[in-house]
């Protein structure tokens, strides 16, 4: 079977890739070539669009897998149509995306060293999307002494939301918390989810984060809203060239789209799924 590998892995995935017939190029190049017929498997990161007129570049593949948790890069229902099987490793960069948070959130909060900053105790610090990275981020926070709540679409475990002392409140309630942090998937329901009417209902001198996917953000809203003064603090791991452009002065820590790469995560979201393929290939 032969491989394509679109940009880089993980060493120790990148070396069991040799195993399949590897090919691998950088996005532009692959952009640029117009048909790869012997390809079976390809194998990409969320950097990578593949979407319709990408996928039909393969009269012969079988396989996507994904080294990445989010797949909005990805048109899944051409894969679908197609009989082309997804293999991917969700929640393997949870973990470093939470401590992502905490960094970016402890770092606002530390905005001039020379004088007395904020802390995290007595803190309402409000989680919007409390999946598998909004549950581990609300765990790191336990013994802070922040008061922890959360909205999310879905129904919560009663047990769960004791063990990690968190409330589940309407997402207004978590918009109008000290410290909010976002981690929701992006889809066509998740898109401008914080818009400029959230911003307009957040208190005067929030910190607010994002570590989920730009498109979730109304970035005009947030714009508006930081020229107004609204915020104490932004921390940005997603985000447009536009936005990057306007947010120039103030407490804005920006990073560019690497709250997943702590090396631990990193080697697990890129092996794994490679392990993955190699299995079914020697099925």
């Amino acid at each position: 079977m032969k491989t394509l590998l679109i940009g880089k892995l993980h060493p120790d995935a990148e070396e069991l890739l040799q195993k399949t017939g590897l090919q691998q190029m950088e996005n532009e190049q692959f952009y640029q070539q117009d048909s790869f017929p012997e390809v079976e498997s390809v194998v990409l990161r969320t950097f990578t669009r593949f979407k319709k007129g990408e996928i039909e570049k393969f009269p012969q593949l079988r396989f996507v897998v994904s080294c990445s948790v989010g797949t909005d890069n990805i048109d899944l229902n051409e894969l679908k149509q197609r009989n082309i099987e997804l293999i991917q490793c969700p929640g393997s960069n949870a973990n470093s995306v939470a401590e992502h948070t905490l960094y970016l959130i402890l770092s606002l909060l530390r905005e001039d060293v020379k004088r007395p900053f904020a802390e995290i105790k007595g803190k309402t610090i409000g989680i919007l999307g409390f999946g598998m990275i909004g549950k581990i981020v609300a765990k790191k926070l336990l013994g802070l002494e922040a008061k922890v709540i959360a909205f999310d679409v879905i129904e919560q475990s009663p047990e769960v939301l004791k063990e990690l002392n968190v409330e589940m409140k309407t997402m207004d309630e978590v918009l109008n918390a000290d410290i909010i942090t976002v981690h929701v998937p992006l889809n066509r329901y998740t898109q401008n989810l914080v818009n400029k009417e959230s911003f307009s209902k957040m208190k005067q001198g929030v910190f607010f984060v994002n570590t989920s996917r730009a498109e979730i953000i109304e970035e005009n809203g947030l714009i508006e809203a930081y020229q107004q003064g609204k915020f104490r603090g932004v921390g940005l791991d997603v985000y447009s060239d536009e936005l990057k452009a306007e947010l120039k002065e103030g407490n804005i820590i920006l990073t560019e789209h690497v709250a997943a790469q702590g090396e631990d995560s990193f080697r697990k979201q890129c092996v794994d799924p490679v392990e993955m393929l190699l299995k079914k290939i020697s099925e």
